[in-house]
């Protein structure tokens, strides 16, 4: 239980610690705490600046001249919550769980990753050229560290992503891509009673076209498409002349995500409505992390390291994204959920199960004794 004591008690500063993603002071704060653990064992430590409107990341290698790494371990230093939630609702123990602000996401999980690196056999970090990167600005999508953190997967031979496992233990191996699209139709307002002829009603054509891309998901392939949010009109007896629809995508692979984006784009070339025309605009996208033959490889490998401490690693698909999807886009395999087991995850019910820190840390130095 000796390693769980120190756990328990390196965990407790950072989860009484305000470090909502815009506390940037708070969030710096966080990865001086996570640096001073770091090179107290060894670890050569980057404090990294990511623009304005961030904390520092973290960057703690133990070969901080190598080229490249055979392991990247990432996870983030940031929280959802508001300042004074930490004063309110310090960090406590209820039996097998730890509850606090961050607790599982991702405060345990980062410390998880440094006592792996901590506990590590001698020879395992003497051939081995380990990366842990945390960056401070997950919860607002990585806005400022999704580039620092592709550059780093650009450089690595397989990723780790310490975001908690689920409740019941389980790991992620795979995660969809997501993109949002918005179309807008511009049609022709008319008195509805009056001359709904001279009219070019945008709403029936968001309609039509909505339901045309709705039939593009493909379960074989696990597309989906989901209009949204559709927006248009302004009185039940106006023919509307405006309309404007959102669009989330998800894929397993990016070139079914792109096949599908082309078609949807296609489909707005037609006329779905006389006198409406529209126009489509790529908001955002987020690359998938799939579930390749190198991420199938580093699954076997993982649940190897879980065998050698003693459990049986299980393992989710993911409907939505994380880091992990935009360390992926470097072409390398990722594994998600590799820190200790939690949930209820951005509310006051949050909670790290305390009975799985020991067993996840041992599986993450077996895992480096595989590589």
């Amino acid at each position: 239980m000796a390693l769980l004591d120190d756990y328990i008690k390196d965990l407790a500063p950072l989860v009484n610690l305000d470090c909502g993603t815009c506390n940037t002071a708070g969030v710096t704060r966080a990865a001086e705490i996570m640096k001073g653990y770091f090179e107290s064992i060894g670890f050569t430590c980057e404090l990294i600046d990511l623009g304005p409107k961030a904390g520092r990341g973290l960057l703690a290698r133990n070969k901080p001249h190598a080229d490249h790494y055979d392991v990247l371990l990432n996870g983030h230093l940031d929280t959802v919550f508001a300042d004074g939630t930490a004063a309110a609702r310090p960090f406590s123990i209820d039996g097998d769980f730890a509850h606090g602000p961050g607790c599982a996401d991702c405060k345990g999980g980062i410390l998880a990753a440094y006592y792996a690196c901590k506990t590590a056999r001698p020879k395992d970090l003497e051939r081995l050229s380990i990366c842990c990167a945390f960056n401070p600005d997950e919860e607002i999508g990585s806005t400022s560290s999704h580039e620092w953190l592709a550059s780093i997967g650009a450089r690595s031979k397989c990723a780790l992503i310490v975001e908690c496992a689920r409740a019941g233990g389980e790991l992620v191996r795979s995660r969809k891509g997501v993109a949002d699209l918005k179309v807008v139709f511009r049609g022709r307002s008319a008195h509805a009673g009056n001359n709904p002829q001279d009219g070019a009603n945008a709403n029936v054509a968001a309609m039509r076209f909505s339901l045309a891309c709705y039939e593009l998901a493909d379960p074989a392939k696990g597309t989906t498409v989901n209009p949204g949010i559709i927006a248009g009109g302004t009185a039940t007896n106006v023919i509307p002349d405006s309309c404007e629809v959102r669009f989330d995508l998800r894929y397993c692979f990016d070139k079914d995500g792109s096949d599908l984006e082309n078609q949807i784009f296609e489909l707005a070339e037609r006329s779905w409505a006389p006198g409406v025309s529209q126009t489509v605009e790529l908001l955002g996208f987020t690359p998938a992390m799939p579930l390749s033959d190198d991420a199938k490889a580093l699954t076997a490998k993982i649940t190897e390291a879980a065998k050698m401490t003693g459990f049986e690693a299980k393992f989710v698909d993911a409907g939505g994204g994380s880091d992990g999807n935009r360390i992926a886009k470097a072409g390398i395999p990722v594994i998600d959920g590799c820190g200790p087991a939690g949930a209820c995850f951005h509310t006051e019910r949050e909670y790290l199960r305390l009975d799985t820190v020991e067993e996840r840390v041992k599986m993450l130095t077996n895992f480096f004794s595989l590589l």
